[in-house]
This record gives C-alpha cells, structure tokens and sequence, in this order.
C-alpha cells in the first residue's frame, strides 16, 4: 500500500488520492479534513492499482456505485486537465509577452543607437554640414523665386486691366468726338442753307478757331510730350533701381537669377500705349503714335540690351565663382590627406627612433653588465696552489684564455638571440604600424561610405523643386542620374 501511495504521489496530477486534505474535486480545499490517507481503505488481494476502474478509497460493491464512481472521476480529470491547460496558456502568453517585449526593447535600442550615430555624424562631418546649408539655401532660394513669380504675375494683371481700362476711355472719347463732329457737320450744313449771307462771316470765325485750335493742339502735344518724356524717364529710373537690385540677387544664387530673369522678361512685354491726341484727327493721330512708337522702341531695345549684358555678367561672374569654389574645395581636400599622411610618417618615423633608441641602451647596458661578470670571473677563477711561479702563470694564462673563449662564445650566442629578437620586434612593430594604417583606412573608408548614404537619403528627402533649385556643382552625374534631376545641370 505505500508503494502504490508512492507511485501515485509521483503523478503529476491533482485529485484526492494525490494530496491529502484536500476534496475529492481537486480543485481548492474545500473540507476540512486533516488526514484523508486515514479513511482509506486497502485494495483486496490480486488487484491492480493501475486499473482504469481501481479506486484506492473504498470497495466497489455494485453497479450504481461503480458508475457514480466513473462520473466522479470523470468530472476531477475535467477539472483537474482545465485547471492543467489554464496555467499552460497562461505561462506561455506570460513568455510570449516576455518575448514580445524583449524584442521591442532591443529594436528600440537598435533604433535610439542608429538615431544617435546619424546625428553625431550629421554634427561632426563637414560634408553633411555643408550639405544641410546648401538644402537650406536652395529652399530658401525656391521660396524666393516663387514669390517673386507670384508678384509678376500680379503686376501683369493689374497692368493689363490698366490697358484695358484706357482702351475702353480712349474709344468712348473717340466716339464722342465723332459725334459732336456729326453735329457740327449738320449744325454747318444748317447754317449753309439757312444763311447764305452770313458765309464769309462764318466761315472767317470758323477759321479763326480752327487757328485757335491749332495753336491750342500743338501747345497741348507739347505739353503731353514732355510729361511722355518725364514720365518715361521716371520709369527708366525705376527700372534702373530694379535692374540694380536683380543684379545684386542674380549674385546670390542662380535660381533667384534665373527668376529675376523671367520677370524682367515678362516686365518688358509692354506695348506702347495710344494716346488721346488720336482722337483730334488721323494726321495728328498718326504723327503721335509713330513718334511714340519710335521712342518706345527705343527704350525697349536700350532696356533689351542692358539686361542681356547684365545677364550675360552675371553668369561669367558665377560661373568663375563656382571654379574657383570647386578648385577651393579640391586643394583643401589635397591638403588635409598630405597633413594625414605627413602626420602619420612622423609618427611611425618617431617610433621607429625611439625603438632604436631603447634597444641601444639595452645593448649598451647588457655590455657593460656582461664585461663587469666577466672581469669579476676571471678575477675569481685564478688558481692558487703550491707550485713554481711559472707554472702557475702558465696555468693561469691557460685558465683565462679558455674563460675568455668560453665568455665570447656565450656573448655570440647571446648577441644572436639579441638581433633575432630585434628583428622579430621589428617585424612586429611594422606589422602593427601596418595594421594601424589599414584599420585608419577602413574606418575612413566606412565613415566616407556612411557620408555618402546620409548625402544621398538627405537629398532623396528633398522635395523635386528644391533639388532643381540647388546649385549644379554638387552634383555628379551619377547622383543626377539616381535622383532624376534635370539633364541640363551638370558641373
């Protein structure tokens, strides 16, 4: 019976027979019952206790016993295997989570690390920096060229309805004029038939103010000449004050130039304005309007000239800048990898004297330590003992010339140990030294490589128009090719 209670505590499985004082249900204490092994009662004789039907508590005396015995056990199994499989999903949702989390928390440090390296190298490399003004520059540029397009446009159109409202005043004064002449006409016919008498008066009083009215128009063509004049000279003022300060702005960058281009360009189509003497006849209307047209002209031509030199200047100017910027930029660089280079000889030119420097001292002080043992043997080796004087100088003579032979073999042999192991020290150190070189090319090669993703990501960020506003020298045609720029900026 303890061997089967032994057996059975070994499942892992919760129910009466497993734990004592607990229910028959297993699923919390429910009966107070401090020993349940004390109410059970042996298996008869024979009988196994591995049987699905066995029941270690009491003996199954009938059917119904036996059947309310399978539904019971039936029932803990159920209970027992929820409550078995509940803590199984709960363990295994708890390490998922665990999981789950442990792998954001790596990709977010990943992510903080990669966000932290970008910045560092946006605020340590040059290039970069450079990089961001430019950018900075074209948007501002881009901006620019907008606004001014926007306020061109706006003058167009208030200058065009300026014309339109003059055109419709002169034909409405056109019109008026033609009728007060037909009156007049008809007025004059009138007076023909009616008052045959009074021709030669009238016809002297109509000469008189048509004279009058000669005198009067010419005086008032004067007049409307010279306020022409003065107001066409207002207007090459101003457009002189303009012309100044686009050339100042095409010095800035060349998409302002470009901009300021157009709307001078666009400023310029203006047509020569009729002018109200039209209306007085066709011979004085036509004197006017070629004289206007002529001096129009003019002005226009004079006007066409000066901005396609200043255009023209402009341009030389910047494209001498732009050389000399890149030519800069080409010996600055030249010069920061001979500095490297030149550096980093005197470092290794340095190390080398110094390795020089201590081997010889250790020569020098393994020398003076090998003749100070050497002298001290030789004192210490003569023989003293009771014989001639002579032979005991011929012993001695003998005795030091082999102490000698013996010491200068042992020098030999330690001086070649001396230069292999120099020679291997040397070996090592260029190694090193040639290792450092190839390392500093690699991390140089990795930070130029790392340069030029983030040059590349922060243009591929940019807008179309603020890359088209840029100017071309930074670009290579690889970088035109990969970003889509236009075909016609190029260095």
């Amino acid at each position: 019976m303890p061997e089967n209670i032994n057996r059975q505590k070994s499942r892992r499985q919760y129910g009466a027979w497993d734990k004592p004082g607990v229910s028959l249900f297993a699923v919390v204490s429910q009966e107070p019952l401090n020993n349940m092994l004390s109410m059970m009662k042996p298996l008869p004789k024979g009988s196994s206790d591995y049987d699905k039907d066995a029941y270690p508590m009491i003996q199954k005396s009938s059917a119904a016993e036996n059947a309310v015995y399978r539904a019971i056990k039936f029932q803990v199994e159920q209970l027992a295997l929820k409550r078995r499989l509940e803590m199984s999903s709960k363990e295994e949702e708890r390490r998922i989570n665990n999981e789950l989390m442990r792998a954001l928390m790596e990709e977010r440090r990943a992510e903080v690390v990669a966000k932290s390296k970008l910045v560092q190298l946006q605020r340590n490399v040059p290039e970069l920096r450079d990089l961001q003004v430019e950018v900075n520059v074209a948007k501002v540029a881009l901006k620019v060229r907008q606004q001014m397009l926007a306020e061109a446009q706006a003058r167009s159109v208030e200058k065009q309805a300026e014309r339109d409202e003059a055109l419709a005043q002169q034909q409405q004064g056109e019109l008026q004029v033609l009728k007060e002449k037909l009156a007049a006409d008809q007025k004059a016919h009138a007076y023909r038939e009616a008052l045959m008498n009074q021709i030669a008066e009238s016809t002297e009083m109509r000469e008189r103010k048509q004279h009058e009215t000669k005198l009067q128009e010419r005086q008032e063509l004067i007049n409307f000449q010279k306020q022409y004049a003065l107001e066409q000279q207002q207007e090459a003022d101003k457009w002189a004050q303009k012309r100044k300060q686009l050339q100042e702005s095409l010095n800035k960058t060349f998409a302002q130039k470009q901009a300021a281009r157009e709307a001078q360009e666009m400023a310029n189509r203006v047509r020569p304005q009729r002018g109200i003497l039209d209306s007085y006849g066709p011979t004085t209307a036509a004197f006017v309007a070629k004289d206007m047209k002529r001096r129009a002209d003019e002005m226009q031509a004079r006007e066409m000239n000066s901005v396609r030199l200043g255009l023209q200047l402009s341009k030389i100017q910047h494209d001498r800048s732009a050389r000399d910027e890149l030519l800069r930029d080409l010996l600055e660089h030249e010069y920061s990898v001979k500095e490297s280079k030149r550096h980093l000889e005197q470092m290794l030119e340095r190390h080398a004297e110094c390795c020089a420097n201590h081997e010889k001292v250790g020569k020098q002080r393994e020398e003076d330590k090998y003749f100070r043992e050497q002298r001290a043997n030789i004192g210490n080796d003569i023989r003293r003992d009771s014989t001639s004087f002579g032979e005991r100088q011929h012993h001695t003579y003998e005795h030091r010339l082999a102490s000698m032979h013996k010491k200068n073999e042992q020098c030999y042999h330690y001086m070649e140990q001396q230069a292999m192991a120099n020679e291997q020290r040397r070996n090592a150190d260029a190694e090193a030294a040639r290792n450092i070189a190839a390392t500093w090319a690699q991390l140089q090669e990795a930070q130029d490589a790392a340069v030029g993703k983030e040059r590349l990501r922060v243009l591929r960020s940019q807008p179309q128009e603020v890359l088209n506003a840029m100017r071309p020298y930074i670009f290579t045609a690889n970088k035109q090719k990969v970003l889509n720029l236009e075909t016609s900026k190029h260095i």
